[in-house]
Formats: structure tokens, C-alpha cells, sequence
């Protein structure tokens, strides 16, 4: 029954000849989050894509709170594929790092796994998570979402070295901030490209140590 409901989403033919298209969205909520209970299985295996909320992204206000890791979709985007796998894999390295220091400190952790986990914080603090208090980074061209994933795709590569942890932190702290401002801007704007001139002289400051 969940599958025939999902399969009248489509291009359709109307009466008058023209076609057009139909897009199914549907709402699953699972009691206790539990995505493994067999309503919410039966939809994931008929969807094409899948926006999995999370409570904890929300308690900690980031907004929109859907969990890049736990979301996928099918279909093709309009960023490699390759790039995005390899910036999850970041935002997963970053996770095991954190659920590491959760346990041995971050005094136990190298400064390397540091420098993943703070990689990771970047890319979830200034390519996944949106001001809609902000008229321009409530939402995103696909030209400029595309444009801003290949420079922070950049940055993520870019090998950093850094002479302590505080260093690391204070320089990703500023690097964040700077790059929200740099989404607040009207895209390829003069303020725009002077923000992202400053970004990057900045990353090539602590990549020449590298």
C-alpha cells in the first residue's frame, strides 16, 4: 500500500496534452525516533530520498536540523558525486573524533584527529546549516550552492598544520565566522569576492606550515 501510494509521483500527461510533474513528500514519525519500527522501513525502501531529523541537531540549534548522515537521496545532484562522498566521509571521521574525546579527553586525542574534527565542525557549521533569519542565506541558488561547495571542498583538503590545539581552534573559530559572513553577501558581489579573498589568504597562511 506505501508503494502504491509513492508510485503516483511522476511525470504526468494531462488532459489538455501538456505534461507536467507530481512530487510525493511524505511525513514518517517514528515514536521514540526509532527508524527501524516497520512502517518507516517499508517507506525507506519504496522512497527516493530520505530527510531524517534529528532532536539532538535541534537541541543544539542547528538549523535546519535534518542529520547529514543519517538523510540520503537517489537521485543525482548538482555537486560530483565523488566530492560529496568524500565531505561525508569528513563529517564522519569528525564524528568518531568527537565521540573519541568524549572518552579520552581531548587531551588523549592527536592534534591530527583534532584538526578532522574541526574540519568536519566547518563544513556543518557554514555549508549545511542556514540563517532564515537572513534574507539571502535563508536560501540558496543552485549556481551559488554549487559555487560555495567547491571552495569549502577546498578548504576541507587544504593540509593544515597547526602548533597546538588552541591555535587550531582559535584559527577555525575566525576561518567559521568569516565564511557565515561570506554566505550573508549578495553572491558574486564586490563584497562577496573581497570575503572570499580573505578567506582563502587565511587558509594559505596555515597550509604553508603544512
Amino acid at each position: 500500500m506505501i508503494a502504491a501510494f509513492y508510485e503516483r509521483g511522476g511525470v504526468v500527461r494531462l488532459k489538455d496534452g501538456s505534461t507536467g510533474s507530481v512530487t510525493i513528500c511524505g511525513s514518517v514519525s517514528p515514536a521514540g525516533g526509532n527508524f527501524e519500527e516497520p512502517v518507516t522501513q517499508a517507506t525507506l525502501k519504496v522512497v527516493g530520498a530520505f530527510l531524517g531529523l534529528s532532536r539532538e541537531r535541534s537541541d543544539q540549534r542547528r538549523f535546519p536540523a535534518i542529520h547529514p548522515l543519517d538523510s540520503w537521496s537517489k537521485y543525482e545532484g548538482i555537486i560530483d558525486s565523488k566530492k560529496v562522498a568524500e565531505a561525508r566521509h569528513i563529517l564522519a571521521n569528525g564524528v568518531d573524533v568527537n565521540n573519541m574525546m568524549k572518552v579520552v579527553g581531548e587531551e588523549g586525542t592527536s592534534i591530527d584527529d583534532f584538526v578532522i574534527y574541526l574540519k568536519s565542525e566547518y563544513l556543518d557549521a557554514v555549508y549545511l546549516q542556514q540563517d532564515a533569519y537572513n534574507e539571502i542565506d535563508a536560501a540558496c541558488s543552485a549556481e551559488r550552492q554549487k559555487y560555495v561547495f567547491d571552495k569549502v571542498y577546498t578548504i576541507l583538503k587544504t593540509p593544515m598544520k597547526f602548533s597546538e590545539k588552541d591555535v587550531a581552534r582559535t584559527f577555525f573559530l575566525k576561518l567559521t565566522q568569516s565564511t557565515k559572513d561570506w554566505n550573508r553577501v549578495k553572491f558574486d558581489s564586490q563584497e562577496f569576492k573581497d570575503l572570499e579573498q580573505s578567506i582563502f589568504a587565511s587558509v594559505k597562511e596555515v597550509s604553508a606550515n603544512a
